[in-house]
C-alpha cells in the first residue's frame, strides 16, 4: 500500500491510476494530522509519497522523521514544484529518496512506482 499526503487531489489519479495497474492501493491523507493514518498497519505501507506543496518548508524534515517513524519499513519518497527548490532540498536532507519534481514523478510515475512497493 502507498501512502499519498498531499493536499492536491487533482494529482491522486496520476497516482491511484499507476497503482492499479501494478495492483496496489493508495491512501490518501491531507496532513500527518489525520486519524487516518493511526488506522494504518505500519508494515502494510510500503511507500510514503510527502506532497512538497502541503507541507511548510521549516516542517518539511518532521515530517518526514514523523512518516519515517510510524511506518518504519518503508519509501520515504517526496515531489514538489521545481521552482521550490528550498522545499526539495529540505526533502533530500531529511533522507527522502528520491526527490522528484512534479513534472518527473507525473511523466515516469510508472519507471518509479515499482520500486516503491518492494
Amino acid at each position: 500500500m502507498i501512502l499519498l499526503v498531499t493536499k492536491d487531489l487533482f494529482f491522486v489519479p496520476t497516482l491511484r491510476a499507476a497503482a492499479e495497474k501494478l495492483g496496489v492501493e493508495v491512501v490518501t491523507v491531507l496532513s500527518l494530522d489525520s486519524p487516518k493514518l493511526m488506522t494504518l498497519a505500519a508494515d502494510d505501507i510500503s511507500a510514503c509519497v510527502l506532497d512538497l506543496s502541503s507541507t511548510p518548508v521549516n516542517r518539511i524534515a518532521a515530517a518526514v522523521a514523523t512518516l519515517r517513524a510510524r511506518f518504519p519499513h518503508s519509501h520515504q519518497i517526496a515531489f514538489g514544484p521545481h521552482v521550490q527548490e528550498l522545499r526539495l532540498n529540505a526533502a533530500k536532507e531529511a533522507g527522502c529518496q528520491p526527490v522528484l519534481t512534479r513534472g518527473q514523478l507525473s511523466g515516469q510515475i510508472d519507471r518509479w512506482m515499482p520500486e516503491w512497493i518492494n
